[in-house]
């Protein structure tokens, strides 16, 4: 029987050789297995810890020796876990902590022994006593995640937007965007995604590889820079920044010529729209494609022609393991008035019960409710955590069998109760 290693650490160089200490390495080592990375080179794996440092994660390995000869070092972890904080907009600017997991893996040959179950449920328990009230993380694989209590909460669109000529907008733009070297934005991008995070529900802090992405110093396929990287801002009324676009060209290989856009934030609509004029205007290219689009974009609407928009995938963003109901339901804010009871399963036991939330239309008190009073709707702790930005609508998720309406019309108090105003959107994965 194979006995296990758990250690927790922080991201660390050697200060004797200025490299990366060699726990840190034998956790990168493990992770690029994980996530089928390339092998990084000396200097990007140092680019690469330095971030890790730089947004304070926090990591777990677990280690196993290995009988065989050639099997990879045992200072290589046979799994990998990792957290850390950030900034969530949950409705109406609020800004709450939550606790951000990542670098999920398990060695193939160390399968169904346990290993994630036990680093994910020691770490929901340690984040729900550290005060935390909901969990979040971005899921490579979705069928995974459900089972621990997480719930999908955000949605992104990856889009196609046909830019050769005729293209065009219903009202014209401001037109107030100039082009920029990227390495402006190294300065810019947190600010005006700063800007950005407080308009959108479900947005979080962004972590150090987007500002490296948005600037060229960053290709995530290669670890190395990028020196076809481009970028553009759009300048409000008092002539700030208030809205940036980074992107390169795909190349002369690809047909029909065309823009990838690498990151893309607007704090504003007018931000919004003048920069979709530029890109149409970029000559050479007929074609622009955006992996992380909204899921109600405002760009099908601007257009004369809103067939010049196709969709091609829609993937599951945030997902969101709500840690202490109260005060998760508490920190939002609840722009109907009313009264609904929730009877919350949760199988790990971490929170859940009967839960009476009274809003004022601004706020909400939620409470416990005895065990006598009835449920409005019965529901699992994975349908709360897809409910809590308002992008699930609970007449869907009765209808699927996801939630039970005990009393009827309480899916449709609860869809305008939850609802935060707009489609929540996070650009922004981990």
């Amino acid at each position: 029987m194979t006995n296990y290693r758990f250690e927790s650490f922080t991201p660390a160089f050697d200060e004797s050789t200025g490299e990366p200490d060699e726990r840190t390495k034998g956790y990168f080592a493990s992770t690029s297995v994980g996530f089928h990375d390339s092998r990084s080179t000396d200097e990007a794996l140092k680019k690469r810890v330095q971030r890790a440092i730089d947004d304070d994660r926090r990591l777990t390995a677990v280690y196993a020796e290995s009988e065989y000869e050639y099997a990879l070092d045992s200072g290589i972890p046979v799994a990998t876990f990792a957290w850390f904080e950030k900034l969530v907009n949950v409705g109406g600017g609020r800004l709450v902590p939550a606790h951000l997991i990542t670098w999920v893996t398990v060695r193939p040959t160390h399968r169904r022994r346990g290993l994630l179950r036990s680093m994910m449920t020691t770490d929901l328990a340690e984040a729900k006593a550290a005060g935390y009230p909901f969990a979040a993380l971005t899921a490579t694989e979705g069928g995974i995640y459900s089972r621990y209590g997480f719930g999908v909460a955000t949605w992104s669109h990856a889009i196609e937007v046909d830019t050769s000529p005729g293209f065009q907008m219903i009202r014209e733009p401001d037109r107030r965007v100039e082009m920029c070297l990227p390495s402006v934005l190294r300065e810019l991008a947190p600010k005006i995604y700063g800007e950005f995070m407080r308009t959108s529900p479900g947005a979080m802090e962004r972590q150090q590889t987007y500002i490296e992405r948005a600037t060229g110093d960053l290709n995530t396929e290669t670890g190395e820079a990028d020196r076809g990287v481009r970028a553009a801002l759009h300048f409000g009324e008092d002539g700030q920044p208030d809205g940036y676009v980074s992107y390169k060209f795909a190349g002369w290989s690809v047909k029909p010529p065309t823009i990838e856009l690498i990151d893309f934030v607007a704090a504003t609509d007018a931000a919004y729209a003048s920069l979709w004029s530029f890109l149409a205007a970029i000559d050479l290219s007929s074609r622009v494609t955006f992996g992380e689009s909204a899921e109600d974009s405002p760009l099908p609407w601007l257009l004369t022609d809103s067939r010049r928009v196709r969709t091609t995938s829609t993937e599951d963003n945030i997902w969101i393991r709500i840690l202490d109901v109260k005060a998760a339901l508490e920190a939002r804010p609840w722009y109907v008035a009313g009264t609904l009871v929730l009877e919350v399963d949760d199988p790990q036991e971490l929170t859940g019960g009967k839960f009476r939330i009274t809003s004022d239309g601004e706020n909400a008190v939620v409470e416990t409710a005895s065990e006598s009073t009835p449920a409005d709707l019965s529901l699992g702790i994975a349908e709360l955590g897809s409910l809590y930005f308002g992008g699930a609508d609970p007449v869907i998720l009765v209808r699927a069998g996801r939630i039970e309406e005990n009393v009827p019309g309480a899916a449709v108090q609860a869809s305008a109760m939850f609802s935060l105003g707009r489609m929540p959107y996070s650009p922004n994965g981990f």
